[in-house]
């Protein structure tokens, strides 16, 4: 009965959340589009916006698994947070975490492809990505939804913004912040092997 309460709590806030989820995998689908359309025909311009990660991979040579899998958590938790919760002034942060997130996406998928084919994108992404790329949409939804909701409140429509902001607070530790640990643990221990079983390593 208890984990049935805590489903119908998940699913009746994700069913709140469905037109700033679609707003979300959109922008996520067309800036992810336009980053690997850039890499065809700008692709030094595009191995520039990469150089972070050349430099995120080299500072990850040194790190034992478990390090790294604690980077990635950290990483990836605050970043989520600090989108959702930001999200309050008008949507703007989540909106640019989003683009720049699909952009720098796109960019990768294209390389990956280019240089490894299909399958090793499937194999590198989806283990992981699988729990992480909806956790990235729920928050950036929830950000869009209190920006809506400072709106609302600016324009004395509805003064619920502060109720909201905890309301997500709550989903964020009891959903977002496990289910984002579990992602990093995947993708430090298990979307390795998926990549070796592809690469034939």
């Amino acid at each position: 009965m208890y984990h049935e309460d805590k489903s119908e709590i998940f699913l009746a806030y994700i069913d709140e959340l469905k037109p700033y989820l679609v707003l979300s995998t959109l922008l996520l689908i067309v800036s992810s589009i336009a980053g690997y359309i850039t890499y065809g025909f700008f692709p030094d311009y595009a191995l520039d916006s990469l150089a972070g990660l050349e430099e995120l991979a080299e500072m990850l040579k040194d790190m034992s698994s478990i390090q790294i899998m604690f980077l990635i958590f950290t990483n990836n938790a605050v970043k989520m947070f600090i989108s959702m919760i930001f999200g309050v002034f008008f949507g703007l942060l989540p909106l640019i975490f989003l683009v720049l997130n699909g952009f720098v996406l796109g960019i990768f998928i294209h390389l990956l492809i280019t240089e490894n084919g299909p399958l090793f994108i499937i194999a590198g992404l989806a283990p992981h990505g699988i729990i992480e790329i909806p956790m990235l949409l729920i928050s950036s939804a929830i950000g869009f939804k209190l920006g809506y909701y400072l709106l609302l409140y600016i324009s004395k429509k509805n003064d619920g913004v502060k109720d909201e902001i905890i309301t997500s607070i709550k989903f964020y530790l009891h959903w977002i912040f496990p289910l984002v640990f579990i992602a990093a643990v995947i993708e430090t221990f298990i979307t390795p092997l998926f990549i070796a079983l592809v690469s034939g390593i």
